[in-house]
């Protein structure tokens, strides 16, 4: 959590800045660093993920020679994995909470949970922002059907971030033995969530900050922050669950309504009133209800 507190610190450092080009460019070169770099990685922590499931600790190789760390729950005789995707600044086991509530209703899968590149236990140091990091979820899922066969399957959760690299993901085609997506939290784009963050939480203009901070980062490393997820799932064929917190106090609400009018193939949004996670929801509920009848037609089934 210090890694995102950190970024968010360096936000509030723009908004002390005067409105002069000077200082306006100085502020955005600054925030640049922040959002796509990680200058250190910090010693992997226990956690009661590793100590209740016994996990496995996986490394492999993306496309670029960074190594990734995945953490894998074995599940005797299963067919699937469920993958899961953290968000910006997190990492996999900061998703602990979200097994125990998946697994008892996703039956017989593995479970994978994957530390972003520059996240977590993951070597790099420039963060991908849900663009880059489809490729690197193209590798995980090479590891495994090179570990379990050519037709395993998968299902994918990503939160925020997470749920932006498997949208990206599904709209370009690149995975062909996905059976469902669960998306929680999904944003636009990068550029649209950061443009909310700056007027939501420090009253700064989105322009011209947002044009610099596109400009800087697309020369740093090669990201296009305008690059609109909603493009990509238009194209996207896979039974897909959008979940959105009605008062979401990162990603707000309005976005996911594009995402699920643009989506092209079957779909269901769930819009959660009270809970602050998935996980919270009542096992008594209606929309439990209807999570359970999603799971059981597309992935249970």
């Amino acid at each position: 959590m210090n890694n995102r507190k950190k970024t968010y610190q360096t936000l509030a450092g723009v908004a002390a800045v005067g409105g002069s080009l000077y200082a306006m460019n100085a502020a955005a070169t600054k925030l640049t660093k922040s959002l796509l770099y990680r200058h250190y990685k910090e010693d992997d922590r226990p956690s009661l993920l590793e100590s209740r499931y016994q996990c496995e600790n996986i490394l492999i190789n993306n496309n670029e020679g960074v190594k990734l760390r995945g953490l894998f729950i074995n599940q005797d005789n299963a067919q699937q994995t469920l993958v899961i995707l953290h968000p910006y600044a997190l990492e996999a086991k900061d998703m602990s909470l979200y097994v125990p509530f998946l697994k008892e209703y996703i039956k017989d899968s593995h479970i994978l949970l994957v530390d972003a590149c520059a996240h977590g236990q993951s070597d790099g140091y420039i963060r991908g922002l849900g663009i880059k990091d489809v490729n690197d979820l193209v590798c995980w899922n090479q590891y495994l059907l090179g570990r379990f066969g050519k037709e395993h399957q998968l299902v994918l959760f990503g939160k925020e971030c997470g749920a932006n690299t498997i949208l990206n993901a599904a709209g370009k085609h690149v995975l062909k033995n996905v059976k469902a997506i669960i998306s929680d939290g999904a944003y636009t784009s990068p550029q649209q969530i950061l443009g909310y963050r700056l007027v939501q939480d420090y009253k700064i203009p989105k322009m011209p900050m947002l044009l610099l901070l596109q400009r800087k980062i697309k020369r740093a490393v090669h990201i296009n922050i305008k690059e609109d997820t909603t493009n990509y799932v238009k194209h996207n064929d896979i039974p897909t669950l959008y979940i959105h917190l009605k008062n979401d106090d990162f990603v707000p609400l309005k976005m996911v309504y594009p995402l699920y009018n643009a989506n092209r193939g079957k779909k269901e949004l769930f819009v959660l009133k009270d809970e602050k996670y998935l996980y919270e929801l009542d096992s008594k509920s209606e929309m439990i209800k209807d999570f359970k009848q999603f799971i059981d037609q597309y992935v249970n089934g």
